[in-house]
Order: structure tokens, then C-alpha cells, then sequence
């Protein structure tokens, strides 16, 4: 079996890189296709195959104008792809994203029949979908013909599959569809922890946020949400430490974390032994993102122990209904933020979940084994 993996986004996270390098230890063939805009992406996550004919191909033929227009992208893609693959040798497509990667694999299996599996990501339901409205067609076409619809979230199923604009292929959503989340990293699952639920400081809180700063991730009012909640307790400090950086917000952030006495940004932080540190100091991660495809730094946090702020509709909400992973907030602005940061503190006890059961959940080794039951299923 030999798998042709679309993903114009593969240099942008290691969560691709991941799943191919846990595919590659199983043994099976892998091609991963990344249409790149800049030069500097080439190499990101490369990977060392240890299976024979595995590549990653970092293709620089796109531009700024291919977010305008898509079919054009898509069949410049695809010319790349006939150029650079030997296509016979495929047995089957994985796009990576819906409407950018899933375009491509659907012209591709409508021209030499091969089968292909699509996964849903944020841009596509939350960009694509939403304001395509002349792709929505085309975008049907592509779930219809897709041999596996693969849903990072229970959430963005439910979405799907209540959306009045996917009501002609909800048959096949039911049918076809199928939530596998996203890994982590091993060394969170093999350095995991199981704490006590307390607050070791009982007059301050200490909050955390990792990622990009930009406004989808609503940084700016995690931190206008801290000077709410010190501002009206009487009790209690609260402490945000900000680990990140770059994206389309970091001016306004900076800005704002400048004058608030208890917001710190730390800057980009990537040796994960000082990141394991930080959690430790930490009582509750806050990541009140507008949209979130899925969110791993939720999950590293958890199998820290550390209960979780985390938005309704997006990421992980919906996954863990069982558990008292956090709170989530319904609607991203700073009071309900601040509200829900307060609930976890006042009530912190009651946060428990099983720390080895989100392990097993996360693990790379057992989620490649899902992806290749379904790429072999005839």
C-alpha cells in the first residue's frame, strides 16, 4: 500500500509530521505533496523514512493570489502533482483539509480512480464554508466522493452534520464520517501527571496561555479578562504568564500586557522540559480561541493536570463530556471569559479527570493504526 498525502499545510505543523513518521514505523509507503508560498518552509518537518520510496515532496509554486482564487489553485496543484508523482504506484489519496487539499485528491480520484479520505480542519468549516458560497457546491462533491470523512473533533461532526448547507450529503456524513483526534507529543504521555486538586497558593491563581497571537486565538481578551477578575476580587490574585508569539495580534497584545501588572509574556518557548516547568507552576490553561480545529495544547495541559478554559463549538468541547476537564465559554468576550476563569478557581476540586485515558486517546502509535485500518478498508 502506498499513500499520497495532500496538505498545504504540512510545514506549518508537526501534527502531520506526527502522523506520517508513526505511519512510516508500521511500514507503509508514504508520498506527502506540500504546496508551499515561501521558499523557507521547504525542510520543516522533514522526516527520516525508514520505509523504502517514501518522500516529501516541498513544492514552491503557489502565491498570494491562490487564496483568492481556488480552482485555479487547485488544478495548478494537481499539474504539479501529474508532473512530480508517478501516479500508478498510489493507492490511496489522504487530503489533509476539506476544500485546499481535498479538491485536489477529488479531481485526482475522478481521473485515475483512486480512492481518497478527506479531514475537516477549522478553515474549512469556519473560512471556506462559511464564505465560499460559489465553492459549496464543489465542496459536496468532494464529501460525497470521499471514501472517509475524518473529523478532528466530535464538535465539528455535530456541525456538519446539523449545517442546512450540507443537507444534501448528510447521508453520506452519517455514513462516512468518523472522529479520529489529533496526538500529542510522547514526551507529554510519558511524562504525564496526576495532581492534587488544590490551589498550592491560596491567595493567587495562575494562569496560562500558549500559541500564536492572533485574534482568532483572543489573546487580547484573555488579558482584558485578568484585569476584570483583579480588579473585582477581593480575595484572590490572577496571574497570566503569555508563552508564544507572532500572528496578526501581537502589537495590540503587547500593548496591553505592558499595562497590566499581572500579564507576562514570556516569548516563544520550544524546550519542553522549561514548558513542563511552566505547567507545573501553572493552575489553569486559558486558550479561549474563536476557532480552534482541535487544539493540542489542551490536551498537554490535561495530562498535566491542569484544567482547561476552552470555547464552545470548536476544539475539543464535545470530546470530553464526561470529564471535568474546565469550563468552556459560549460566547469569547472578556466578562464570560473572566467569569469561567473564576468558576475553575472557585470551585477547583471538582476538576478531576483520568490523566491515562486521555494518554491513550492522544497517542500517535494507536492513531496511525486507525488511519491505516481505513486506508486499507476496501
Amino acid at each position: 500500500m502506498k499513500i499520497l498525502h495532500i496538505t498545504n499545510d504540512y510545514s506549518g505543523s508537526s501534527v502531520y509530521k506526527n502522523l506520517v513518521y508513526q505511519i512510516d514505523n508500521l511500514g507503509v509507503q508514504q508520498i506527502v505533496y506540500h504546496p508551499m508560498r515561501k521558499e523557507s518552509s521547504r525542510h520543516k518537518n522533514s522526516v527520516d523514512f525508514k520505509t523504502s520510496d517514501s518522500k516529501v515532496h516541498y513544492r514552491h509554486i503557489l502565491n498570494s493570489l491562490d487564496r483568492i482564487f481556488y480552482r485555479t489553485k487547485i488544478l495548478k496543484i494537481l499539474k504539479d502533482i501529474e508532473d512530480q508523482i508517478d501516479i500508478s504506484s498510489i493507492d490511496m489519496i489522504h487530503a489533509h483539509t476539506w476544500y485546499s487539499d481535498g479538491g485536489v485528491a477529488y479531481l485526482l480520484s475522478r481521473k485515475y480512480n483512486i480512492p481518497y479520505v478527506v479531514t475537516i480542519r477549522n478553515t474549512d468549516l469556519n473560512l471556506f464554508l462559511k464564505y465560499r458560497m460559489f465553492d459549496r457546491k464543489f465542496g459536496r462533491f468532494i464529501l460525497k466522493d470521499a471514501k472517509k470523512i475524518i473529523l478532528i473533533t466530535k464538535i465539528y461532526q455535530h456541525r456538519m452534520l446539523q449545517d442546512r448547507r450540507l443537507s444534501k450529503v448528510r447521508n453520506c456524513l452519517v455514513k462516512n464520517s468518523v472522529v479520529i483526534p489529533n496526538g500529542v507529543d510522547p514526551y507529554w504521555i510519558e511524562n504525564r501527571v496526576v495532581r492534587e486538586r488544590t490551589i498550592s497558593d491560596k491567595n493567587h491563581v495562575n494562569l496560562l496561555y500558549i500559541g500564536k497571537f492572533t485574534k482568532g486565538k483572543n489573546v487580547a481578551n484573555l488579558i482584558d479578562a485578568v484585569n476584570i477578575l483583579n480588579r473585582s476580587s477581593q480575595s484572590l490574585q490572577y496571574n497570566l504568564k503569555l508563552v508564544g508569539g507572532g500572528g496578526n495580534d501581537v502589537e495590540r497584545i503587547r500593548k496591553k500586557a505592558k499595562h497590566s501588572s499581572n500579564v507576562e509574556i514570556l516569548g516563544q518557548i520550544n524546550d519542553r522540559n522549561r514548558l513542563k516547568i511552566i505547567f507545573k507552576n501553572t493552575e489553569i490553561f486559558t486558550m479561549p480561541s474563536r476557532s480552534e480545529t482541535f487544539g493540542l495544547v489542551y490536551i498537554e495541559s490535561l495530562l498535566q493536570g491542569i484544567p482547561v478554559v476552552y470555547t464552545a463549538g470548536e476544539g475539543i468541547d464535545g470530546f470530553y463530556n464526561d470529564f471535568n476537564i474546565g469550563e468552556k465559554v459560549i460566547d469569547t468576550n472578556a466578562t464570560e471569559i473572566a467569569d469561567k476563569i473564576a468558576t475553575i478557581a472557585e470551585n477547583y476540586q471538582v476538576y478531576k479527570f483520568d490523566v491515562d485515558e486521555i494518554a491513550t486517546n492522544h497517542n500517535w502509535e494507536i492513531i496511525a493504526q486507525k488511519y491505516i485500518n481505513i486506508y486499507s478498508t476496501k
